[in-house]
């Protein structure tokens, strides 16, 4: 049985994604992972599940009334996409959170992220403590 390819120029789960997370919405985060999804952060280099994926932004969910991802710049290669944007927050504290970074994203042929790869300075989420 021959597997199905990665349509290259479908990358509509990356805005769903980033849409779903601007909104709070986790049910919706978790609809664009594959089952088998893996998270891996530059600054743990930890392989996360899409649960565990989940409750990190149910953190900054439950921390922040409001979430932007701004400056957003998508480059696609075959089945990947690597996005350079700025994540900002307005904290429930008053503070406002902002946080530089780049990911990878692999989209399987299903058309759902199947891992990501996100680099950014981990000392942005001493706000969230």
């Amino acid at each position: 049985m021959a597997s199905k390819e990665p349509d290259p120029t479908n990358f509509s789960v990356v805005n769903t994604l980033l849409t779903a997370i601007e909104k709070g919405d986790l049910d919706q985060v978790r609809r664009c992972f594959a089952p088998s999804a893996l998270t891996w952060h530059n600054f743990d280099e930890i392989e996360q599940d899409v649960h565990a994926m989940a409750a990190m932004l149910g953190h900054l969910c439950a921390h922040s009334t409001s979430r932007s991802y701004e400056d957003r710049r998508i480059t696609t290669v075959g089945s990947q996409a690597f996005l350079q944007y700025t994540l900002t927050a307005a904290l429930h504290s008053g503070d406002h959170f902002r946080m530089p970074a780049m990911m990878r994203l692999e989209i399987d042929s299903d058309g759902l992220v199947a891992r990501i790869e996100e680099y950014f300075d981990s000392r942005v989420l001493d706000s969230l403590a």
